[in-house]
C-alpha cells in the first residue's frame, strides 16, 4: 500500500544494455582513431629530433662566431643516430650533448637532395660561423611511409633550415 499521492520512486542510472551500447560505440571510435594518432606520435618523435640538429646547428654557429672559435659537432661513436655533441675544438669544452634517437632514423647527405649516404662524423663550424660543407640530415621512422620525414639542412653561409618531405621518400631528401 502506497501513500495517497506519492508515486513509486523509478531507479536510476543506466540499464546493461545502454551500458553495452556506450562501450561499443567508444570501441568502434577509439578503433578508427587510434592508427591517426600512432602515426601523429612517432611524427612528432621524428620532429624532436629534427629539432635537436637544428638547435645543435644554431648554437654551433652562435659560439662559434661569440667566442671567435671553431666549434665542431661530433657524432657519438661515429653514428649520428647514436647522439651527437656540440663541442669547442680547440680545448674539446662540451657545449652540448643529445642522447641517442630512439625510434627515428638519421640519414645524412652532402648534396642538396642527394642521395643519403655517409657523411664524416664531425661538422665544423669556423670563426666566421659557416660551415665547412654543405649538409643535411634527414630524420623518418623507418617502415613508415605515413609519417614525414623531416630535414635539417646546414647551407655554406651558415643559416640552418627544416624542412617537410613532401613526397614521403627520405631518400631523395625534402622536396
Amino acid at each position: 500500500m502506497s501513500i495517497s499521492g506519492t508515486r513509486p520512486r523509478m531507479a536510476a542510472g543506466f540499464t546493461l544494455i545502454e551500458l553495452m551500447i556506450a562501450v561499443a560505440v567508444a570501441a568502434v571510435l577509439l578503433g578508427a582513431g587510434l592508427p591517426s594518432f600512432r602515426d601523429a606520435l612517432r611524427g612528432n618523435r621524428a620532429k624532436a629530433v629534427a629539432s635537436d640538429i637544428h638547435l645543435s646547428f644554431l648554437l654551433a654557429r652562435s659560439e662559434s662566431l661569440k667566442r671567435s672559435k671553431d666549434i665542431d659537432i661530433v657524432a657519438n661513436s661515429s653514428n649520428w643516430g647514436n647522439g651527437w655533441k656540440v663541442k669547442i675544438q680547440s680545448d674539446g669544452t662540451e657545449l652540448r650533448a643529445n642522447d641517442a634517437s630512439k625510434g627515428v632514423a638519421i640519414a645524412c647527405a652532402t648534396s642538396p637532395g642527394g642521395s643519403s649516404g655517409t657523411c664524416g662524423s664531425t661538422i665544423t663550424f669556423g670563426r666566421n660561423g659557416r660551415p665547412t660543407q654543405y649538409t643535411e640530415f634527414r630524420t623518418y621512422i623507418a617502415d613508415q611511409e605515413s609519417v614525414q620525414a623531416r630535414c635539417v639542412s646546414i647551407s655554406l653561409s651558415g643559416q640552418p633550415r627544416v624542412t617537410i618531405d613532401s613526397d614521403n621518400d627520405h631518400d631523395n631528401g625534402c622536396n
